[in-house]
């Protein structure tokens, strides 16, 4: 027996429905980045939220998929995975969701600076 399956369109207008956790605060700082490799480079924090945050930075090793180590000034350093890189942005996942005790990050949250 044969059965014809509907198409489904290749685009839609329709946005998908938001799949961020919590909400994402605008951001302006330094952040020291780490590879899993061990290549360093700063970065320009665009946002963040308590599961992500947004980078700025023009390396050509920063690849989806990629474990990296992000940190604010002298503080110790979160774990994240680079989600995806596009023209000199690139979007982490935290490993663990930013720690109440982290005051450094916690401070960016609670920031009502904008770009």
């Amino acid at each position: 027996m044969t059965t014809k399956l509907a198409r489904l369109p290749a685009t839609s207008n329709e946005a998908g429905p938001e799949r961020r956790q919590s909400i994402r605060h605008p951001a302006w700082a330094t952040a020291k980045l780490q590879s899993s490799h061990g290549q360093q480079t700063e970065a320009i924090l665009a946002d963040v939220s308590t599961h992500g945050c947004c980078i700025k930075t023009e390396v050509d090793w920063l690849r989806t998929g990629s474990f990296i180590s992000i940190g604010i000034e002298d503080y110790p350093t979160l774990s994240a995975i680079v989600r995806w890189v596009r023209d000199g942005s690139a979007g982490m996942e935290f490993l663990r969701p930013i720690p109440r005790e982290r005051k450094e990050w916690q401070a960016l949250l609670d920031s009502p600076f904008g770009p």
